[in-house]
């Protein structure tokens, strides 16, 4: 009766799973409200359309860059999900605060960087880098702190995942954090090898990292002992 009743005070990781994919689809919606709509009565429609779409290239780039990084991160949150039995209240509202920083916020630097990386002030470009990275960085943060706490501090995966999956979810999701860092602090510098270097993380992340670690993490395990 006691573990009944605690079970049903558990928040359901249905509904978590639910509230966070709307969030999830209402965020990367709103990135494409970054792209201006060219229209006849513009001021500076003379200049023909075709220019005007043109023009708009660094906008495309971080719209693409930003559909992916969230769409990525939605997939990994479900991956994250599934290996959860249950979740208590403060796996709750740590998915929120990743739900806030990681989605619901990425739409702003994202307007940001598309407006501003092509401006003829390079100290803007700087900013507008560098605010794109600390905004992705602080979103790869707060979902590792979700995967930390259930995974580690509270305990709430499934008993069947083993350590070595524990260890190798930890290691793909976790080396984010560094390298986003490391990408924000070289915009400090250079603007332009920071977007590149977002574009092949992003990209990078689209890839089942876990279980590629994984694998070979079991093929390196034998070798060793082996040896």
């Amino acid at each position: 009766m006691e573990e009944a009743a605690q079970r049903r005070e558990h928040p359901s990781l249905q509904r978590i799973g639910g509230f966070s994919d709307g969030v999830f689809a209402f965020a990367i919606t709103l990135l494409i409200l970054a792209i201006r709509v060219p229209h006849p009565d513009d001021s500076d429609a003379a200049s023909g359309l075709l220019s005007l779409l043109a023009h708009q290239w660094r906008s495309y780039l971080a719209f693409v860059m930003s559909f992916v990084l969230i769409g990525a991160t939605w997939a990994n949150h479900r991956v994250m999900f599934a290996k959860f039995e249950r979740a208590d209240n403060t796996l709750v509202w740590l998915n929120l605060l990743g739900l806030m920083v990681g989605a619901a916020f990425m739409p702003i630097p994202t307007a940001v960087l598309g407006a501003w990386l092509g401006s003829s002030h390079y100290e803007d470009q700087v900013v507008a880098a560098v605010f794109y990275g600390l905004g992705s960085t602080a979103g790869v943060f707060c979902f590792n702190l979700v995967w930390w706490y259930g995974a580690y501090s509270a305990k709430l995966t499934h008993p069947e995942l083993t350590a070595a999956q524990r260890r190798a979810h930890t290691i793909a999701w976790g080396a984010g954090i560094p390298v986003m860092g490391l990408l924000t602090a070289i915009a400090f510098v250079n603007p332009g090898v920071a977007v590149a270097g977002f574009v092949a993380v992003i990209v990078a992340y689209v890839l089942p990292l876990a279980r590629i670690i994984a694998r070979i993490g079991r093929r390196w395990l034998p070798s060793r002992r082996g040896a």
